[in-house]
């Protein structure tokens, strides 16, 4: 997958490349002609404003572009058009003639939208498929997002050249514009699976084969140069139908489903795609006049790397109202301080600007904005403890005090823990936690008292009153503290309880408690049938089949020798077994040499009885919490044992990989695989519902993907500090 990443994001930056190059190294100026006469006449400008300027007239006869005879030019012989040019030879109507230099800093309108726009662009969606790819490598629904972006960046960027006729840009606009439907429609059926929705749509693979058709069209315009006229129509055909056919996915899923996540994406889609769609594709394949040229209505696309940077799914989505509350936020101010400036310039350069150059400068200094808000949120959050003080910085202090305060064992402690935070935090000793056994009175009229409940037991209540004049965060920093306070009394008095109760049934020797009693009874009979079940179908088994080999052997006359040593290799082998059960209870290598020894040794034992090849790769790993080796351990042991017993594989790849704070657990199968919810109904699946639940346990991720006859997948990955991603199980 990364040797392939790679190679795309090298394509994505060599055809971008390409491309700007090709609208930066000729001006687009497209004037249409009349050659009927055996004369290039100028019927019409697409800049009117700039051929104005340079006293450009309908009528004018263009005698030679760049130098050469105009007659002679490719684009002029075939459409009767000048697409681009940086020089100009023409005959005015009386007589005279005059050369033209043509330069992209005359045309404002040419040189935003076909030049800094799309480089913007260019590096915008560069920047941001990197972001996704980093944060998400191995999830197949991000990877087409990405792809998604990235071909919808080159089929936007990808408008210069194709305008200026150059072949490569024409295919690529074409080809991208079309595939970029088709992995959004595919990210969808992905998206779907992760959300447990039947789709009940065209399999996306399908789709792939229309993105064939424009490839095949220029290719027969090599032998029919009819299909010249045909190819952008059939183009914009097939792109009008995947778009309707993605939104019609998005409406009817979101009417079925009510989810909000898919809202998101529905409205992520809907407002940069609709408008081109409408503006400017429909009509031009009505045969009618477009509402907005194409470089105008594609402004909208650029809102694309902005919408689906929230998408992230990588087992998940973000908090959606967290982001749309941000997004919401980072607009609002972009908005009027872009409309405040853009109203500034206009004024500042009144006359001088159309309606274009004072659009497109809204719109960039818009995007600039969103995206330095952004920018800076990273990089405060990254140096808070530099540009904030201790003092002033509650969120982190907050978080620090609640880290301290957590180590205290009694209530006692805790609010002496709490008592050092009040202080070191406010500056004041001026108050006290006392505890009151009638209502607090409500605080006399001009009292500083600043009075909140900590705890309250009915009869009696922890109070904590302090007579210093509190700011806004510092009251918002005392609040939240408070309620941690009175959280954690709760649970240390129920603690408390729940201890004070077991030392009275140990002193006094009474009946043991129901429910400790009820759940160590049921953890015990748990272990004790699973352990069992395994040495009932293997030693026990094998135990009377060799009693029943003893009854013959002493019912014959003669006792063979061989027959003695065949039963005592039997033996030898059933205890054997008998060890490695006791050593997978309690793995003595784990404890002596280590986890990386531990599973190496482990791996070993099951490449002698397993009938499949296994390639490992186990990293060295540490953990500040030993019991994740262990976990670690079973998950690997577990794993191998269900390849073995269910799997009916050739190879088998297992790797485990240290990351900060946590592992990845990677294992694949080329076996027979199955259909997840159908395993999860089966006897089968208590390895796999065991592996889960182990994972889950500890705030891990678990990612499953398998199919009949498409082996199984499995990626897993914990951290200590709890910092990884939400839970959950994804199906493929």
């Amino acid at each position: 997958m990364k040797k392939w990443t790679y190679c795309i994001f090298l394509t994505y930056l060599m055809l971008g490349i390409y491309v700007l190059a090709i609208a930066i190294k000729t001006p687009f100026i497209s004037l249409t002609l009349d050659t009927t006469n055996g004369q290039a006449a100028i019927m019409d400008s697409y800049y009117t404003s700039w051929a104005h300027q340079k006293n450009i007239e309908r009528g004018d006869i263009v005698l030679a572009i760049d130098g050469q005879p105009a007659l002679e030019n490719r684009s002029v012989r075939l459409f009767s058009l000048i697409r681009s040019a940086k020089q100009l030879t023409i005959q005015k109507t009386d007589g005279t003639i005059q050369t033209i230099d043509v330069k992209h800093i005359d045309m404002p309108e040419e040189l935003y939208l076909q030049i800094l726009f799309p480089i913007f662009y260019f590096l915008l969606a560069f920047g941001v498929a990197i972001y996704l790819w980093q944060r998400n490598k191995d999830n197949p629904p991000t990877f087409l997002l990405t792809l998604f972006l990235l071909t919808c960046s080159l089929a936007y960027i990808s408008t210069g050249a194709s305008a200026r006729g150059n072949l490569i840009g024409q295919i690529v606009i074409g080809l991208c514009i079309i595939l970029c439907m088709v992995l959004f429609i595919h990210f969808l059926q992905h998206f779907f699976r992760y959300l447990q929705i039947k789709w009940a749509y065209i399999d996306s693979k399908w789709l792939y084969f229309s993105s064939l058709v424009i490839p095949g069209c220029y290719f027969l315009e090599g032998f029919i140069p009819s299909f010249r006229e045909i190819t952008p129509l059939l183009n914009l055909g097939i792109f009008a139908i995947l778009v309707l056919y993605a939104i019609y996915i998005l409406l009817t899923s979101y009417l079925r489903t009510k989810l909000a996540k898919i809202r998101l994406i529905a409205i992520a889609f809907i407002i940069p795609f609709l408008p081109f769609l409408i503006f400017f594709v429909t009509p031009e394949i009505l045969g009618n006049k477009p509402l907005l040229h194409a470089d105008i209505a594609a402004l909208f696309l650029l809102f694309i790397p902005f919408s689906f940077l929230f998408i992230q799914v990588n087992e998940r989505l973000f908090d959606i109202e967290y982001q749309l509350s941000r997004l919401r936020y980072y607009s609002t101010l972009a908005f009027f301080s872009a409309l405040l400036l853009t109203t500034g310039i206009a004024l500042l350069f009144m006359g001088q600007l159309s309606v274009v150059h004072v659009t497109s400068i809204f719109l960039l200094v818009f995007m600039v904005m969103m995206a330095s808000f952004y920018i800076k949120e990273r990089i405060d959050f990254k140096y808070r403890k530099i540009i904030f003080s201790s003092t002033g910085n509650y969120v982190h202090n907050l978080y620090a005090a609640v880290q301290r305060m957590g180590k205290a064992k009694n209530q006692q402690e805790l609010l002496e823990r709490f008592k050092f935070e009040i202080t070191e935090k406010l500056g004041t000793t001026a108050f006290l936690i006392r505890t009151v056994t009638e209502d607090t009175p409500a605080p006399m009229l001009g009292s500083y008292y600043t009075k909140l409940l900590l705890h309250d037991a009915g009869d009696e209540k922890i109070m904590l009153e302090i007579k210093h004049t509190l700011q806004k965060e510092e009251l918002l920093w005392l609040e939240l503290l408070a309620l941690y306070v009175s959280m954690s009394i709760n649970n240390l008095q129920q603690i408390e309880d729940l201890v004070l109760e077991v030392q009275h049934m140990k002193n006094t020797s009474d009946t043991p408690l129901p429910w400790l009693d009820k759940l160590l009874w049921n953890i015990i009979e748990k272990e004790k049938s699973i352990l069992a079940q395994e040495l009932h179908d293997t030693i026990l088994q094998e135990q009377l089949h060799l009693a029943r080999e003893l009854d013959v052997l002493a019912g014959t006359p003669i006792i063979q020798r061989d027959t003695i040593l065949d039963i005592r290799e039997q033996l030898l082998n059933a205890t054997k077994d008998l060890r490695e059960y006791c050593e997978n209870l309690s793995p003595p290598l784990l404890d002596t040499f280590g986890l990386q020894i531990a599973l190496k040794k482990l791996i070993q034992k099951v490449k002698i009885r397993a009938d499949f090849l296994v390639s490992s790769q186990i990293e060295r790993v540490e953990f500040q919490d030993a019991t994740l080796h262990l976990v670690v351990y079973r998950l690997v042991q577990e794993l191998l044992n269900n390849a073995i017993k269910h799997a009916n594989a050739t190879e088998v790849s297992l790797t485990l990989r240290a990351i900060p704070q946590g592992f990845i657990l990677q294992y694949e199968d080329n076996g027979v695989g199955c259909d997840i919810e159908d395993l999860i109904q089966s006897s089968a699946s208590m390895g796999i519902n065991g592996i889960r639940e182990r994972v889950r346990a500890f705030n891990g991720d678990i990612t499953i993907q398998s199919r009949h006859n498409e082996g199984m997948h499995i990626f897993i990955q914990i951290q200590e500090d709890g910092d990884s991603y939400d839970e959950h199980t994804y199906y493929r």
